[in-house]
């Protein structure tokens, strides 16, 4: 017989529970059956309050993101931008302390996208950044990723390819993994599973969230149950991030959580 899906679940305390503060986000999280939380802002409030609220709640910081800069306004953020290294070092810094202070287990670097200079000047700032991420990680209990988006969305991300990023990990010679969203492979147009299987030794966590909408699962044409028990099967071990906007109120939308935490790979 199968055994039951070790995949656990966590939640972006960043997109999700926005209905209440954020320092009370951590214990409706582990109410709600999660069992870690993620940071994408960390601007959003101190991390010392942050941990404290975590630790009073129960529930693990798995993962937290660098400074996305002026990313979500538009802008090309820090981490390959020809001329912003050093905000990128000064917030690759500040993260790695906030993970200390908030014990998270995953750094994501953070996108980036192409604004008024070539592509190659990006990536080149983007290589030699990640070189930095790693030189400045080491002895931190912290495991750097980096993420693909989705040209959808964003037709000027840099970074949309899991071949390309396992391409750089490969060049840079290790210390950085891969954050693979279901949702942005999706809307990639990536056969979900075929693609995990590609890149698996890279794979350090995975995201979720429907598509299209970017809404809880069952709002669009991803299905989970048969995807997760794919992951399973494939040999995932790890956690699967809840990153969507939820449609109405977070707690209303949590009706895949238990199915999901029951199922099996057959």
């Amino acid at each position: 017989m199968p055994d039951t899906v070790p995949i656990r679940f966590s939640t972006s305390v960043s997109l999700m529970f926005r209905e209440i503060p954020i320092l009370e986000r951590f214990d409706a999280a582990r109410r709600a059956g999660f069992e870690a939380v993620e940071i994408q802002v960390i601007e959003e409030s101190d991390p010392d309050q942050m941990a404290a609220a975590a630790r009073a709640a129960g529930i693990d910081v798995l993962l937290l993101n660098v400074s996305l800069g002026d990313f979500r306004t538009g802008g090309p953020a820090l981490s390959g931008v020809p001329g912003r290294e050093p905000a990128f070092r000064d917030a690759v810094a500040q993260a790695l302390d906030a993970a200390a202070t908030l014990g998270a287990r995953l750094l994501h670097l953070g996108p980036s996208r192409v604004a008024d200079q070539p592509r190659e000047a990006c990536l080149a700032a983007y290589r030699s950044n990640l070189r930095y991420a790693v030189e400045r990680a080491a002895g931190y209990p912290v495991h750097l990723v980096i993420e693909p988006l989705n040209t959808v969305e964003s037709p000027d991300i840099l970074l949309s390819s899991l071949d390309l990023a396992a391409e750089i990990i490969g060049e840079i010679g290790g210390g950085i993994g891969i954050q693979y969203d279901l949702y942005h492979a999706t809307l990639n147009g990536q056969d979900l599973i075929e693609t995990y299987r590609h890149h698996r030794r890279l794979i350090r966590h995975v995201q979720f969230a429907d598509a299209p909408g970017r809404h809880e699962p069952g709002t669009g044409a991803v299905d989970f149950a048969a995807t997760f028990a794919a992951l399973i099967r494939e040999g995932y071990r790890g956690f699967a991030g809840a990153e969507y906007f939820p449609s109405r109120a977070t707690a209303d939308t949590l009706g895949w959580l238990p199915p999901l935490r029951t199922l099996v790979a057959s």
